[in-house]
């Protein structure tokens, strides 16, 4: 099992991703700026924060971004779980997701970025992808806007992934300042699947 974080392209392509999600404020209005810049990207939602925001998990799909995999509990203590309770846990959160969406995820990240044999065995018992990063915003630690911005900014290329989540002070800010930034040095937003060139769904 290897994460798939970036690709190598002369084609000035990124995906932008969001883990934590759904959040019944930030989520909607991160759509909101997506949706202005016309922005297509991934969502890797836990299963416990969906409920009560079922509609949002629905907008979501309906608009066209991908849903993943990110636990159902996304627990600290996760990766040191039995293949047996991963697996059950991975489960509930897929079947949750597929009653709202219709649709059965293929992607899955893990929480915090950490993977052991373990998990490893999990995931392809679950035939999942694993989507990673190569830039990571730091937005969960750093409570300035800008410092966050640039942090990105200065690592941007071709073929990059960038980890973003929707549950921050200024997220939606955040968003719209990469994406203006982004669109204006002429790189377009896509989806993890178009990127690796992978099926999303099953």
């Amino acid at each position: 099992m290897k994460a798939r974080c970036s690709v190598k392209t002369d084609k000035k392509e990124i995906a932008v991703t969001f883990d934590d999600g759904p959040h019944s404020e930030k989520t909607p209005a991160i759509l909101d700026i997506l949706k202005k810049y016309n922005i297509k990207a991934a969502f890797f939602c836990i299963g416990t924060n969906i409920a009560g925001n079922e509609e949002i998990l629905k907008r979501i799909h309906n608009e066209g971004h991908i849903v993943g995999n990110h636990t159902f509990t996304h627990s600290t203590w996760f990766d040191l779980l039995s293949i047996r309770k991963m697996t059950q846990d991975l489960q509930k959160a897929e079947e949750l997701i597929l009653s709202v969406t219709g649709k059965r995820v293929r992607f899955f990240r893990p929480p915090y970025g950490v993977t052991n044999p373990m998990l490893a065995k999990a995931i392809k018992k679950m035939k999942y992808d694993v989507i990673g990063w190569n830039i990571r915003s730091l937005d969960t630690v750093k409570n300035n806007r800008e410092q966050v911005v640039q942090k990105v900014i200065n690592r941007i290329k071709p073929g990059s992934v960038i980890l973003l989540h929707d549950r921050c002070v200024d997220s939606e800010l955040v968003v719209n300042d990469l994406a203006k930034y982004a669109v204006e040095q002429g790189y377009t937003f896509v989806r993890p699947d178009i990127l690796f060139n992978l099926r999303p769904y099953d």
